[in-house]
C-alpha cells in the first residue's frame, strides 16, 4: 500500500486512465475519482458490510487500528447480529 500526503487540488494517477484528485480538506474530505465505467468503485463501508475486507487494508488494521475504525466494526457487527 502506498500512503500519501497530498494537498487540496492535488491529485495522483494510477495507470494511464485512473486519477484521483482531493478537492476539499478538513474533518471529513471529498475527492474525485475518474476511472473506466468497467471498474467498481465501493465505499469501504459498503464494501465491509458485505464482508469484504482488501488484504493491505488488513494488514494495516493489525499493525495498529485506529479506534474509530474499531467503533466501525463493532458497530457493524452488532448490526449484522441483530438482522440474523
Amino acid at each position: 500500500m502506498l500512503a500519501l500526503t497530498i494537498r487540496e487540488g492535488e491529485y495522483v494517477t494510477i495507470g494511464n486512465d485512473i486519477v484521483v484528485q482531493v478537492l476539499k480538506t478538513g474533518d471529513t474530505f471529498r475527492i474525485a475519482i475518474e476511472a473506466p465505467r468497467s471498474m467498481k468503485i465501493e465505499r469501504s463501508k459498503v464494501r465491509e458490510m458485505n464482508g469484504d475486507i482488501p488484504a493491505c487494508i488488513q494488514r494495516v488494521r493489525k499493525q495498529a487500528p485506529p479506534k474509530k475504525v474499531l467503533k466501525q466494526q463493532e458497530r457493524m457487527l452488532a448490526k449484522q447480529q441483530s438482522n440474523s
